[in-house]
């Protein structure tokens, strides 16, 4: 698929829910806020998540209050407003990758819900926003992963995604800790 062309997809679900959250239910039927803007360009490697927060304060979204459905909706439309660009200003292979699982570090465990674009290649092109659950009822659900690339359009990928047994556990569940993050989840 053309970089261009998943920017020109309709995800009206999606678009819908950023808009009511980022100015409100009033303007809801408006168009993107930022639609008058300049043109946002994510420059790799080490701004892009730098734009990601840029992204999310210029629409005024608190990311402690989000669930994985609003999640969503932010990160395609920040994949879809803001195109990635290497230094150079050429066009990168842009990508969003999808995974839930359980974790475990020592002590600590939780079950991990990640949205991450990487634009180019390499683990410091990656930036996204990750929930974190407790775990104890959501061990009989099996760790996944998928990536826009898989899919032959962006409304695939969101259908996959929405399809998927933790965000219908989960689409309107508080978590536990919301991160954003550079460089992807171990």
């Amino acid at each position: 698929m053309a970089p261009d062309a998943r920017h020109r997809s309709a995800i009206p679900t999606a678009a819908a829910l950023l808009i009511a959250l980022a100015v409100g239910p009033a303007a809801a039927a408006d168009a993107d806020p930022m639609s008058n803007a300049a043109p946002m360009s994510a420059a790799v490697p080490s701004n892009l998540l730098a734009e990601l927060e840029t992204f999310l304060r210029q629409r005024k979204i608190a990311t402690e209050n989000l669930t994985a459905d609003q999640v969503v909706a932010v990160m395609i439309d920040w994949y879809r407003f803001a195109t990635a660009r290497a230094t150079d200003g050429n066009v990168v292979n842009d990508t969003l990758q999808y995974r839930y699982g359980a974790w475990s570090e020592g002590c600590a465990t939780g079950f991990k819900l990640s949205l991450l674009r990487r634009a180019g290649e390499g683990t410091d092109r990656v930036a996204g926003i990750t929930l974190m659950f407790e775990p104890s009822s959501k061990s009989e659900i099996a760790a996944f992963s998928t990536t826009s690339a898989d899919w032959p359009s962006i409304e695939r990928f969101l259908e996959a995604v929405q399809g998927s047994p933790a965000f219908r556990q989960f689409a309107s569940a508080r978590p536990m800790g919301v991160m954003l993050e550079r460089g992807g989840v171990r």
